[in-house]
């Protein structure tokens, strides 16, 4: 399922597997694509690399470290790390966990891929990668830098029968379901949205979110 409007586009979790998809998303984001990764096993790491576009982990839960350019830092439940173009990175966790990903258009080569030192040569770095501990992460990001092109990146929990009023967009924003259900209203359309679902909405559309059971959502606006 992939529903294509001018002020919206919702991707479905069976249309949203290819992680470099260059068509996967509207032309008016940065945003490549939008994924979540469920529950995966304690001890799970990545080797460091880097990429020909921007990378954002935005994690639901679990304990680990993520190296962002030799500097090591503490992820923990609503943890964002931000990797920008030619910056080195790697992961490792401790305990399970889950997290949801961004990958913003490719630059340069235009590699969809894990870039490797060693075999693909030195990246060119293009600003520094930052991270904002989960505790940390409430609201809008205080300093983004000149790339980062999100103002907010968090989770976002709902309880049974929450809701978000019906509003006017004033940015981009894009929610991704983690966990539960979702009900979407945007310029008087209404669509049920499930786990590993995607909603892209644009500024000036009316949106409304509704949560009958429940859900975790991926917030990112940009």
């Amino acid at each position: 399922m992939i529903i294509k409007d001018r002020n919206y586009w919702v991707i479905s979790k069976n249309s949203n597997v290819d992680y470099w998809s260059q068509d996967a998303s509207p032309e008016w984001t940065p945003i490549g694509t939008f994924k979540y990764h469920p529950s995966e096993g304690e001890g799970r790491s990545a080797e460091p690399h880097y990429h020909d576009a921007d990378e954002v982990w935005i994690f639901g839960y679990g304990h680990g470290e993520a190296w962002v350019d030799d500097k090591i830092h503490e992820v923990t439940p609503g943890t964002i790390v931000y990797t920008p173009m030619g910056s080195v990175h790697r992961f490792q966790m401790f305990t399970e966990f889950d997290n949801a990903s961004i990958v913003t258009r490719l630059e340069r080569q235009k590699r969809g891929v894990h870039l490797l030192v060693d075999v693909d040569g030195p990246p060119e770095p293009t600003v520094p990668g930052f991270v904002i501990p989960g505790q940390e992460n409430t609201g809008p990001i205080e300093d983004r830098g000149i790339r980062c092109p999100f103002s907010e990146l968090r989770i976002v929990e709902f309880g049974v029968g929450e809701c978000i009023a019906q509003g006017v967009l004033s940015s981009n924003e894009h929610w991704l379901v983690e966990t539960g259900s979702v009900r979407l209203g945007i310029d008087g359309f209404e669509v049920d949205l499930s786990s590993g679902d995607v909603a892209m909405l644009r500024v000036g559309a009316e949106r409304r979110l509704y949560c009958p059971e429940g859900a975790r959502m991926a917030l990112a606006r940009e």
